[in-house]
C-alpha cells in the first residue's frame, strides 16, 4: 500500500480543508510545536483506511473539530498496481459516510470502476488488499505515538497475523478452508449416493403395490366425476330455494320494521284531535285582543285632549323646574349677603397678622448676623488646627527617617547619595495637634448647627410674612367678589319670579304646579291601564299561535312518517297535515302491511318445502357413490384427485429411483478418490504444518535481520535472541538474556526501529505489500549518536526504492535538520487550528 493524496476538513485540529500530496516522495518529516496536528495526518491515514485510530475506536465523533458539525477524510493510494480512494464522513448528528473507490488511474478526475459503501463492506475490501486487519496495521505499518513497540512486545499469535498479513500468507488459510470444504462436499456426496443405493433397493419392493394403489384411486375419481352432475343439480336447486326464502324472510323483516315506524293509533287520535281544538282558541283569543286595542286608543286620545289643555309632561318638566329655580334664587340671595360679611372680617384678620409677622421677622435677622459671625470665626480656628496636625507629621516622618540614613549611602526616598547626616531634631508632638483639631472641629460643628438653626428661622418666618401678604390681598378680592355676587342674585330671582307669574299666574308657584299635574297624571294612568291590558289579549293571542304552531308541527311529522312508510311499500303517496287525512292514511298503510305480511310468509313456506326436497334427493346421489349425506362432495372429488395424483406420482418416482441406480456403484468410487484428494491437501495446509514452516523461516530470518539492525543501532549493544520470543541479547553484559520490557525509552525505541527496518526490508525481498511507514515520535528519547544511526537505518527503508515512503513525526530540532523534505506546521494562538506553514505538496523538492 502506498498513499498518494491525504485530505483532511474538520477533523481534530484541521478546522479548514488541508491537501497532503505524497507523490514523488520518499522520506518525509513532520515538525510543529505541540498540539500543531502532527499525529494528526497519521491518525487520518488510519481512519481513512479502517474508520478508527490507535487511540480512538469507538466514538469517532470526538475525531470532528470542536467548532464543526461534520468532518471529511480522504485517502488515495494504490496496492497491487490499483488506484483507490477511500472516503469517510462524520456528522454531529446524522449517519456517517463510508465507501472505497476503486479508480482508473490517479489522475483527478479518473474513472469509478467500482463502489463500495457501508461501514463493515468498507473495512472488509481495505483488510483484503492490504492483508492486513486494523491491529496488525498498526503494528506494522503506523506505529503511532507511545505505541511504538507494539510488534515487539506482541504475543507470537499476534506477530503471526502482522507476518501472515505482509507476505500474503492469508491465502493459504483461504486454500485451506476451500480444501475443507472440499472434503464436506465429498462427505455429502458419499452420504447421497449411499441414500440412493438404498433407495433404489426399497423402490423395487414397493412398486406393485404401489401400483394396485394407483388403479384403485382411478377407479374412484372417475366414480365421483360420474355423480358429479346429479349432485350440482341438487346443490343449484337447493341454493335457488335458499335464496328464495332468504329473500321472503328479508321481506318479512323489512315489513316488520315498515311497521314499526308507524305511529301509535293513540297518537294519531291525540294529535289530530288537538289539532282541531288549536285553531278555535287561535280565534277566541284574537276577538279579545282586537277589543283591549280598542279600549287602549280610546285612553290615548282623552291623554291628547288634555295634553293641548294644561300642557304635556315635558312642559310641566319646564314649570318644576321654574319653581325649584325661584326657590334655589332666593336661598342664594341669602347665601351671598351672609358671605360678604364673613369676608369683611377675614379682610380685618389679615391685616393684623402681617404686621406682627413683620415685627418677628426683624428680630430674626438680628439674630441670623451675629451666628454667621461666630460661624466664620470657627472655621479660621479648624484651619489653623489642620495646618499644625500636618507640619508635625512632616517633623515626625523626618524624624524617623533620619535613624535609617547612613553617610556614603543612597536616601531610600529620593535615592540620591547622603553625603551629611542632619543634626537631630525632637520628636514632634502629633498626638497634641490631632486633640487641638478634634476640639477645635466640634467648637466648628456647634457654631454651625446655630448657624443652621437661626437661618432656617429666617426662612420660615419670611415665608409667613409672604402668606401673610397674599392672604390680605386674596381677602379684599374676595370681599369684592362677595358684593358682585349679591347683585347678580338678587337680579336673577327677580326675573325667574316674573316668568312663573306669567306661565301660571298669581298665587304660591308650587300649588298651581301640583293642581295641573294631577289632572295630567290621572289621563296618563288610564292609558297606561288600557294599554297593559291589549298587550296582555295580544300575549295571550300569541301563545295560543304558538300552541297551535307546535299542534300543527306535530301532525306534519306524523304526515311524513305516514309517506316515509308509504315510501318503504313502494309506493309514492303525498300525505298532507289535515287531522282527517291523516287518519285515513294511518288506516290505509296499516292494511297493506298487514296484507304483504302474509303474502311474505307464504313465499318463506314453499321455499321451505323446495329446499327439503333438493336436500332428499342428494343425500340419495351421496349415498349411491358411498358418502356420508354430510359430506361435502367438492372437497370429496378434489382429495379423490390429489390422492390419484400423489399415488401415480409415487409409482412414477419408484420406477425413476431404480432407473437412475444403474451408475451408483461407479459414481460413488469416484466420490471416494475426490474425497481421498481433498482430505490430503486439508492435512498438509494445517497451520501446524505448512504454515507454520514458512511463519517459522519468517520470524527466524526476521529475528536475525533485526538483530543486525538493532546492533548497528545500537553501537553493538543489543542484539534480539535466535527463537521467535524476540527477547534481547545485553552484549554489553556478556550476552545477558533479558525481556523487551527491561528496556529503556530509547532503546525500546531503537529495537522497534530494527525490527521496522527488517520487516521492511524482506517485504522488499519477497515483493510484499508494505510500500509505506508511518512512524510518530520517539525521537526524543535518543541521545544525538543514537539519534544519527537511527536517522541512518530510517534511510534504509527508502534506499533505492522510488515507489516507497516513509514519514516521521517529531519535534526534535536535531530530526528536522537531518531530513530534507519537511511539513512544517504550526497553530493558530488564538483558535488553536492546525496551520500548514509549507510542504504540504513535493513540488518545492524539484530541481
Amino acid at each position: 500500500m502506498r498513499p498518494l493524496e491525504l485530505t483532511v476538513e474538520g477533523f481534530r485540529s484541521y478546522r479548514g480543508r488541508a491537501t497532503f500530496d505524497w507523490r514523488k516522495r520518499r522520506l518525509v518529516g513532520i515538525v510543529g510545536p505541540i498540539g500543531a496536528g502532527k499525529s494528526s495526518i497519521l491518525d487520518a491515514v488510519s481512519f481513512a483506511l479502517y474508520g478508527k485510530t490507535p487511540l480512538v475506536e469507538r466514538d469517532t465523533k470526538s475525531l470532528i473539530h470542536q467548532l464543526c458539525d461534520t468532518c471529511h477524510v480522504e485517502l488515495r493510494f494504490s496496492v497491487d498496481g490499483q488506484v483507490m480512494r477511500a472516503v469517510r464522513a462524520l456528522r454531529r448528528r446524522g449517519q456517517a459516510g463510508h465507501s472505497i473507490e476503486l479508480l482508473a488511474g490517479d489522475e483527478p478526475v479518473a474513472d469509478i470502476l467500482e463502489t463500495i459503501t457501508g461501514e463493515r463492506a468498507v473495512n472488509e475490501r481495505v483488510e483484503q488488499l492490504l492483508g492486513l486487519d486494523f491491529k496488525a496495521f498498526c503494528r506494522s505499518v503506523l506505529l503511532a505515538q507511545n505505541q511504538f513497540s507494539e510488534f515487539l512486545k506482541a504475543t507470537p499469535g499476534d506477530r503471526d497475523k502482522v507476518l501472515k498479513g505482509v507476505f500474503g500468507y492469508e491465502r493459504l488459510d483461504d486454500a485451506l478452508r476451500v480444501a475443507r470444504f472440499r472434503v464436506e462436499r465429498a462427505d455429502l456426496e458419499l452420504e447421497a449416493l449411499a441414500k440412493e443405493a438404498s433407495g433404489a433397493q426399497t423402490a423395487r419392493a414397493k412398486l406393485p403395490e404401489a401400483k394396485e394403489r394407483e388403479r384403485g384411486s382411478r377407479e374412484r375419481l372417475e366414480a365421483l366425476k360420474q355423480a358429479t352432475p346429479r349432485v350440482e343439480a341438487c346443490t343449484r336447486e337447493r341454493a335457488e330455494a335458499d335464496l328464495a326464502a332468504r329473500s321472503a324472510t328479508s321481506r318479512i323483516a323489512e315489513l316488520q320494521a315498515v311497521a314499526e315506524e308507524l305511529p301509535s293509533t293513540e297518537e294519531v287520535a291525540e294529535v289530530s284531535d288537538a289539532a282541531a281544538r288549536a285553531g278555535e282558541v287561535v280565534e277566541g283569543a284574537r276577538e279579545r285582543a282586537d277589543d283591549a286595542e280598542a279600549r287602549r286608543k280610546e285612553a290615548e286620545a282623552t291623554l291628547k285632549e288634555i295634553e293641548a289643555r294644561v300642557g304635556d309632561r315635558s312642559r310641566f318638566v319646564t314649570f318644576a323646574a321654574l319653581v325649584t329655580m325661584h326657590e334655589q334664587q332666593a336661598a342664594a340671595v341669602v347665601r351671598e349677603r351672609e358671605r360678604l360679611e364673613a369676608a369683611a372680617a377675614v379682610s380685618k384678620e389679615a391685616a393684623e397678622a402681617a404686621e406682627r409677622l413683620a415685627i418677628e421677622l426683624e428680630r430674626i435677622l438680628a439674630d441670623a448676623e451675629a451666628a454667621a459671625v461666630a460661624a466664620d470665626g470657627a472655621e479660621a480656628v479648624v484651619k489653623k488646627r489642620r495646618e499644625d496636625l500636618l507640619d508635625a507629621r512632616h517633623a515626625e516622618m523626618a524624624f524617623e527617617l533620619r535613624g535609617a540614613l547612613l553617610a556614603g549611602e543612597a536616601c531610600p526616598v529620593c535615592s540620591q547619595p547622603v553625603h551629611t547626616l542632619p543634626k537631630k531634631a525632637t520628636a514632634p508632638k502629633v498626638q497634641t495637634a490631632e486633640r487641638n483639631l478634634e476640639k477645635a472641629e466640634a467648637a466648628e460643628a456647634r457654631v454651625r448647627g446655630k448657624r443652621d438653626a437661626v437661618a432656617a428661622k429666617v426662612a420660615a418666618a419670611t415665608t409667613a410674612v409672604e402668606l401673610a401678604r397674599r392672604s390680605i390681598a386674596d381677602a379684599g378680592r374676595t370681599h369684592v367678589k362677595a358684593e358682585e355676587d349679591v347683585r347678580n342674585a338678587a337680579t336673577a330671582l327677580a326675573a325667574t319670579k316674573s316668568e312663573l307669574v306669567d306661565r301660571l299666574g298669581e298665587g304660591d308657584p308650587r300649588e298651581l304646579l301640583s293642581e295641573r299635574e294631577a289632572e295630567l297624571a290621572a289621563a296618563e294612568a288610564a292609558r297606561d291601564e288600557a294599554a297593559q291590558s291589549a298587550e296582555q289579549a295580544r300575549g295571550e293571542l300569541d301563545r295560543s299561535k304558538t300552541e297551535a304552531a307546535t299542534v300543527a308541527e306535530r301532525l306534519a311529522r306524523v304526515a311524513n312518517r305516514l309517506a316515509g312508510v308509504w315510501g318503504r311499500l313502494g309506493e309514492a303517496r303525498e300525505v298532507t297535515a289535515a287531522p282527517e287525512e291523516v287518519r285515513g292514511t294511518f288506516e290505509a298503510a296499516a292494511a297493506t302491511i298487514v296484507t304483504r305480511h302474509e303474502e311474505a310468509g307464504s313465499m318463506l313456506t314453499a321455499a321451505e318445502e323446495r329446499a327439503g326436497a333438493a336436500d332428499e334427493e342428494l343425500i340419495r346421489a351421496l349415498t349411491d357413490v358411498g358418502l356420508d349425506p354430510g359430506a361435502d362432495f367438492a372437497q370429496e372429488v378434489t382429495s379423490a384427485a390429489v390422492d390419484h395424483a400423489n399415488l401415480e406420482r409415487d409409482a412414477v418416482d419408484l420406477e425413476r429411483t431404480i432407473k437412475a441406480a444403474g451408475r451408483i456403484d461407479e459414481r460413488i468410487e469416484e466420490a471416494e478418490a475426490r474425497r481421498a484428494l481433498a482430505e490430503r491437501l486439508a492435512k498438509d495446509l494445517q497451520p501446524s504444518r505448512f504454515l507454520a514452516f514458512l511463519l517459522e523461516e519468517e520470524r527466524a530470518e526476521l529475528a536475525e535481520l533485526g538483530s543486525e539492525h538493532f546492533e548497528q543501532l545500537t553501537g553493538g549493544g543489543y542484539r534480539f535472541t535466535a527463537d521467535d520470543a524476540f527477547n534481547i541479547l545485553d552484549l554489553n553484559s556478556a550476552g545477558t538474556e533479558r525481556k523487551a520490557d527491561s528496556l529503556s525509552g530509547g532503546e525500546t525505541f531503537l529495537a522497534s526501529l530494527g525490527l521496522a527496518l527488517a520487516l521492511a526490508e524482506m517485504v522488499a525481498r519477497g515483493g510484499g505489500r508494505l510500500d509505506a511507514f508511518f512512524l510518530d515520535e520517539g525521537f526524543g528519547s535518543l541521545d544525538p549518536e543514537h539519534l544519527d544511526r537511527a536517522m541512518d537505518g530510517i534511510g534504509l527503508l527508502v534506499a533505492g526504492r522510488d515507489d516507497r515512503l516513509v514519514v516521521l513525526v517529531s519535534h526534535v530540532a536535531e530530526m528536522r535538520e537531518a531530513v530534507e523534505d519537511l511539513i512544517v506546521l504550526d497553530k493558530d494562538p488564538i483558535t488553536g487550528d492546525t496551520v500548514v506553514v509549507s510542504g504540504a505538496s513535493p513540488e518545492a523538492l524539484v530541481p
